[in-house]
């Protein structure tokens, strides 16, 4: 049995301005995440959110995809994801792209 991350992140649907984010770049997530780590799931269903920014108080109502992606874990991968959450930031146009990992044990 291996030690491994299990990473999940929400991409959101629809930009701040409440414009529908294009079908290709949520296309492009996929095959960014597949190169990297050699394979994505997609959760079909979107997934909503509220979330408070704690520098201006603004609120923020979002639905996301659900992507997860198993890894190996390394100092290499945890950088890989940071750059990550800061392209998929600017990507989509956020503050705030939540992310989080846990290890997990492949059987």
């Amino acid at each position: 049995m291996r030690k491994r991350l299990n990473v999940v992140f929400l991409i959101p649907l629809k930009y701040n301005d409440g414009t529908d984010i294009e079908p290709e770049k949520l296309f492009e997530v996929k095959e960014k995440v597949v190169n990297l780590f050699g394979g994505v799931t997609t959760h079909p269903l979107s997934t909503e959110g509220i979330w408070i920014d704690p520098k201006t108080r603004k609120k923020y109502y979002d639905n996301c995809r659900r992507f997860e992606v198993s890894m190996e874990k390394s100092d290499e991968n945890e950088n890989i994801l940071k750059n990550l959450k800061e392209e998929f930031k600017k990507m989509f146009k956020q503050e705030e792209i939540f992310m989080y990992y846990s290890e997990i044990t492949q059987i």
